[in-house]
């Protein structure tokens, strides 16, 4: 070819359509419900299955069909521990815990940035929530919080427990007929509270000119157009544009929290004797540089090969790995044509 006359024979058509980098891995029991197990390094996907084909005497093939329709999922598994292995290899094997003594935490300092989640720094080893949580607004209370009123609790899928911040119910807002009678009364003079707390609920308070009547303040009755608390109030005329909340943490603060936690001695996990396997739903998800995915699903999956670890020589900067395989077979519960797997690109969309 002479020199300057090369010429490109053949370009990328659609760049969108170009997968790379490792899958995400997702296991659940049949029927749904996923936990993460991490990623899967040289992960494969393969559809295969078995022709039928019938033919006749003198007149060629009648008909051709396919039979033993299975997807084969394999790939190394990195994000070993016992866990994870109770899942994978749920029907085989078991996994379980040694609980440990427990713990008690005492004023721990937890920053609340309005409504974000913050984790507890320590978690039970059963992953499940943390035991008497008590939730106040200092070393030395002035005020406990309430659970569900002033803040929420969450068990993160890392097994970590996490407060935020409850979104505030609006009792009333920006009025001007509400007056403090009996110095302890919040009284509507004219139609109702859009909402009622319940009796120990926190209510925050904003708006009066006397000072004692703004703030936090605990309910002790509430009805149609009367908020009792137990606070010492100053009477007041109405007038002011008076706000009332449910709920007293306002924006970010620093709240002091106790709780015990029961840490692990050991987990185990055993394996044989038993003789059948469990049915699982299998997700393999990759990312592209936007985050947009590749997400394939099976609907029902049995694991293929039992666990293989050969570990690295000392100075093999890579992880053991763990091969694992899934063989996917058709699930007669579901429609025709969807009993297998399915496939959904959001990468490839414009």
């Amino acid at each position: 070819m002479p020199l300057g006359s090369y010429k490109q024979q053949t370009a990328v058509q659609d760049a969108e359509t170009i997968r790379i980098g490792s899958v995400k891995l997702e296991i659940g029991p049949y029927g749904g419900g996923y936990s993460d197990v991490g990623a899967l390094r040289g992960a494969t996907f393969k559809e295969s299955w078995a022709d039928v084909i019938v033919k006749s005497d003198n007149a060629g093939i009648l008909d051709e069909g396919i039979t033993e329709h299975i997807v084969e999922i394999a790939g190394e598994w990195f994000e070993i521990n016992i866990a994870n292995l109770a899942i994978a290899f749920a029907g085989i094997g078991t996994g379980d815990t040694v609980a440990a003594v427990p713990v008690s935490i005492t004023d721990e300092a937890v920053t609340l940035n309005d409504y974000d989640l913050a984790e507890f720094l320590h978690k039970m080893g059963s992953g499940a929530e943390v035991d008497s949580i008590v939730v106040a607004d200092a070393a030395t209370p002035t005020i406990t919080y309430i659970r569900d009123c002033d803040y929420v609790v969450v068990t993160k899928a890392n097994g970590f427990t996490a407060i935020a911040r409850a979104y505030p119910t609006v009792l009333e807002g920006a009025s001007a007929v509400i007056a403090v009678e009996n110095t302890s009364e919040y009284v509507l003079s004219a139609g109702a509270y859009d909402q009622l707390p319940a009796v120990g609920d926190h209510i925050y308070v904003t708006g009066f000119t006397e000072a004692a009547n703004n703030g936090a303040k605990t309910v002790t009755a509430a009805e149609a157009t009367k908020i009792t608390v137990s606070d010492t109030l100053v009477n007041e005329v109405e007038g002011d544009t008076i706000n009332i909340v449910r709920g007293c943490i306002q924006g970010a603060v620093t709240v002091y929290a106790d709780y015990d936690y029961t840490p692990l001695t050991s987990r185990t996990y055993t394996s044989g004797g038993k003789t059948s396997k469990t049915a699982r739903i299998l997700r393999l998800t990759n990312y592209d540089i936007d985050d947009k995915e590749w997400v394939m699903l099976v609907h029902k999956a049995y694991i293929a090969d039992g666990i293989n670890l050969a570990f690295p020589p000392d100075d093999d900067r890579n992880p053991m790995p763990c091969p694992i395989r899934f063989i996917g077979r058709l699930d007669a519960a579901r429609a025709s044509g969807d009993q297998l797997f399915n496939i959904t690109d959001s990468q490839d969309t414009t």
